[in-house]
């Protein structure tokens, strides 16, 4: 979908006859339907990173600092099942320039290692990044928003003197007060999570632990896919 037609959306769900919500509030309340959707559903991105023979890796393509999450490496790229390195031989690595994934040990200078990471999801005029799926729940999330602002609006407008007024102020405060939690609701019956208000995600930056295990043992590789079994 495009911009527009989660806008046009927006607008059908919330229903503001009055148009008390102008454009450049709608538009805000997708942006922020976006962050968090974001936080409930990550676009996952597959990016290849090149080495320099030392033990620090460049950034993927798209990575956004503060927001993207780090989560599998595949080195070497292409063995069958894949051998993705433990979680323990990577991480972030701060240094002075900023952000760099740092492993435990040195590819070859060249080689390039895959890795698959979080990243915020992407709307605007060219790109979409919402899954089908899912694009109805954006938008009833931004309307839920919208909901919620006329519900106060309605609630706290000058009081009208007229007893009629009265009671069309406090059925307009009614009525979008339960059409946001019917939004929200269906927000959460499709992407099955829960908005949360809770911070963007976010990589821990530690230092990458020892690459054997308590055997001693290398333990820098392991295959967790599921891959069909030969018979």
């Amino acid at each position: 979908m495009s911009l527009a037609d989660y806008q046009a959306l927006v607008d059908d769900l919330v229903r503001d006859k009055d148009q008390v919500i102008v454009s450049a509030r709608r538009d805000v309340a997708i942006g922020n339907a976006l962050q968090r959707y974001s936080q409930d559903a990550p676009h996952q991105l597959v990016r290849d990173v090149t080495s320099d023979g030392s033990a620090q890796l460049p950034l993927p393509t798209d990575w956004v600092d503060g927001v993207s999450a780090l989560h599998e490496i595949e080195y070497p790229i292409g063995a069958y099942p894949p051998t993705l390195l433990e979680p323990d031989a990577f991480g972030l690595y701060a240094t002075p320039s900023g952000n760099v994934i740092r492993v435990a040990f040195q590819p070859p200078m060249g080689v390039a290692l895959r890795v698959t990471f979080a990243a915020p999801h992407q709307l605007d005029s060219s790109h979409d990044t919402i899954p089908a799926m899912h694009q109805r729940a954006l938008a009833c999330l931004a309307a839920a928003d919208l909901c919620g602002q006329l519900a106060s609006y309605y609630a706290s407008e000058s009081a009208p003197t007229i007893n009629a007024d009265v009671a069309d102020h406090q059925g307009k405060t009614d009525r979008y007060r339960k059409r946001a939690s019917d939004l929200l609701a269906e927000y959460v019956r499709i992407v099955g999570v829960a908005p949360s208000n809770r911070t963007m995600p976010a990589s821990a930056i530690a230092q990458p632990g020892k690459p054997v295990d308590s055997l001693g043992w290398p333990r820098m590789f392991h295959p967790t896919r599921n891959w069909p079994q030969s018979r």
